[in-house]
């Protein structure tokens, strides 16, 4: 009996270790409509495909919760609009960039990142993300989620505005 209870125990405390010990690099955040922290390659002119398991988090304001983000580059952001599911099951904020405030190509298709790719990567508050960063189109957007089902992690070629659509 105490055993179970002990296994019991561990299948819900082993995993909110393992979110506590992942990376503070790759936090992102919709912390409120007019702060949030997205993953962009670490250096400017990266293209976002081939950098995604070394982005890091780029925050539009301080964000006390993500310590170790950079500061967004000035006029990178566009514009955003910030949504939310019903029952506050996901937020989201989708909006337009533009690629030259952090070198970007705009031949680059983009990339998407996700809490499976970079190794680590959390939204904070939410089981699961999902997140585009799309030169090309000159938009980008992030969800995050409570379910599974809200998040389309498994729709990685179909871009923003498929995935997470939105006002952009």
């Amino acid at each position: 009996m105490l055993s179970n209870k002990i296994a019991c125990f561990l299948a819900f405390v082993l995993p909110l270790i393992a979110v506590a010990a992942a990376d503070p690099t790759t936090r992102v955040t919709i912390h409120e409509e007019e702060r949030f922290c997205i993953l962009l390659p670490p250096n400017p002119g990266d293209d976002i495909a081939d950098s995604l398991e070394e982005s890091v988090s780029f925050c539009t304001s301080t964000t006390p919760q993500v310590r170790y983000a950079k500061e967004m580059p000035s006029s990178f952001i566009l514009t955003y609009n910030y949504a939310q599911g019903p029952d506050l099951t996901y937020s989201q904020v989708t909006g337009t960039i533009d690629p030259a405030a952090y070198s970007l190509s705009t031949s680059d298709d983009g990339g998407m990142a996700s809490h499976k790719l970079p190794d680590g990567a959390r939204c904070l508050g939410y089981r699961y993300f999902i997140q585009f960063v799309e030169p090309n189109e000159g938009v980008f957007c992030i969800r995050c989620c409570h379910n599974k089902d809200d998040c389309h992690t498994d729709q990685a070629d179909k871009g923003c505005k498929v995935v997470i659509p939105g006002t952009y």
